[in-house]
């Protein structure tokens, strides 16, 4: 069943039981104070009865006139009034009336009491008392009709069905429209989650009110954001894993293309001795980058994936031998390279900090032309260690800047193909900067230069050290 038609039943069902007995009690209070003040009307009548036949014997001492005169006084009140002695009926006021036993079974013990008799469907109200006179005993009794108590009480029921089958269809309806107008928004945040589910992922709940509903319909906006957000990032997970999966096998085609056609030209032809050269030369220089490639495929996959021995290192080691391992490059180039190192702590992998500033001055020396310059400055700031990497080489574009940390994503092409690279080294550094807790920021200017700045934490977030 619909919550909406649970709602519509339960607050119509509540409402007409509440009102059904609440009616019941009422008419039944009502009957019950009438019943009771008849009750005591029939007593007081037959106290009066025995009161007024005792003292009208001692004035007659005649038991039938002093009867026939208390009945015919009392007979005005339209109620029947009957003198039993111990052998039957001394007088009664009128013919008509039920029969009551009630007189027989009064005891000295038990001198009084009533009883109702129903007949002919009229109700009748019994009192009797027993009376003792010149050691005589006699009985009282008196009759009064109650039935318009209990056909007041049938008329109000029948008066309060009416009522109720009324109530009924107006609470049916003003329940309908208030239970529509509650779940409207139920409705509303149902359908929005069905076109969210469609596909519609800007689909959103509107948010109305401060009630229960509003904040359902807040948190489904806020899931509804998390999960685009997460489908945004998914889709751009998936396109880089496409790109990265494009460029890798062109990344190999290419030199795998170029090795097989010199192969088979030293295979099938007579080569000079400076053709072979050249051929073998582009193969060797083919195959080491295939194997750069490799090496670094595996470096970036294996980052991440493996436990470290971060300990504290003097920042000015693991800088000069990222400085010595990229010199041979510099001097090609005729690359001046300035650096002002502070004496300072770094808490990391001595490898992977060698390895990612490699790549950093690496970049810097494919970046800049010949006799350019590249800078590196050192020192201690804000509890940590700042690492700045600058040249004076062709720079890049703002879009490129948010690209360069994807696999395989290369600025210029041609040039970093032709010297060596794969667009892989990028994505090493930004791995393990991560590692180390460190933040890093790229500025560029087309035509003017790269800084990078690298700030290390004084300590390694979660360690001990």
């Amino acid at each position: 069943m619909k919550f909406f038609w649970k709602i519509y039943f339960s607050f119509t069902t509540l409402f007409l039981v509440s009102f059904g007995l609440f009616g019941i009690w009422m008419i039944q209070i009502n009957f019950e104070k009438s019943y009771q003040k008849a009750l005591e009307e029939g007593e007081q009548d037959n106290r009066m009865f025995q009161m007024a036949f005792e003292m009208s014997y001692q004035n007659d001492g005649i038991i039938s006139v002093t009867a026939s005169s208390v009945v015919q006084n009392l007979a005005g009140t339209g109620d029947i009034y009957r003198v039993y002695g111990s052998d039957g009926l001394i007088y009664q006021n009128q013919e008509t009336g039920a029969e009551s036993p009630l007189w027989i079974q009064l005891t000295e013990e038990s001198p009084s009491g009533y009883t109702l008799i129903r007949e002919n469907k009229r109700t009748w109200l019994v009192y009797a008392c027993r009376s003792v006179l010149n050691n005589n005993i006699y009985y009282l009794e008196n009759m009064k009709d109650i039935s318009d108590i209990y056909l007041d009480r049938e008329s109000y029921y029948d008066w309060y069905t009416v009522v109720v089958l009324i109530l009924t269809v107006v609470t049916a309806v003003l329940v309908y429209l208030v239970t529509h107008i509650l779940t409207h928004s139920i409705h509303e945040l149902s359908s929005t989650a069905r076109d969210f589910t469609g596909g519609d992922y800007g689909a959103r709940a509107r948010e109305q009110g401060s009630d229960e509903i509003a904040g359902l319909a807040h948190d489904f906006n806020e899931m509804a954001d998390t999960i685009s957000e997460k489908m945004q990032e998914l889709e751009e997970q998936a396109r880089r894993q496409e790109d990265f999966t494009a460029s890798f096998a062109h990344e190999l085609k290419t030199p795998l293309t170029s090795i097989i056609g010199y192969a088979d030209m030293l295979r099938t032809v007579e080569c000079t001795k400076e053709e072979t050269f050249e051929a073998v030369n582009y193969i060797f220089q083919q195959g080491k980058r295939l194997e750069s490639l490799s090496f670094k495929l595996l470096e970036l996959i294996v980052t991440g994936k493996q436990e470290y021995d971060f300990r504290p290192l003097g920042a000015e080691e693991f800088i000069q031998d990222a400085v010595r391992l990229t010199e041979t490059g510099r001097k090609e180039k005729e690359i001046c390279l300035t650096a002002h190192i502070e004496k300072g702590t770094v808490i990391g992998d001595r490898d992977l900090l060698v390895s990612m500033l490699t790549n950093f001055l690496d970049n810097a020396r494919k970046a800049v032309s010949e006799h350019g310059q590249i800078r590196i400055r050192g020192r201690n700031q804000a509890g940590g260690y700042l690492l700045s990497i600058s040249d004076n080489g062709c720079g890049m574009e703002e879009k490129e800047l948010a690209r360069i940390t994807e696999a395989f994503y290369m600025v210029d092409k041609s040039r970093a193909r032709k010297e060596g690279g794969a667009g892989l080294g990028m994505t090493l550094c930004s791995r393990i900067l991560d590692l180390h807790g460190a933040r890093w920021k790229i500025s560029s200017i087309p035509g003017k230069g790269t800084s990078i700045a690298l700030w290390f934490p004084g300590r390694k977030e979660g360690s001990g050290e």
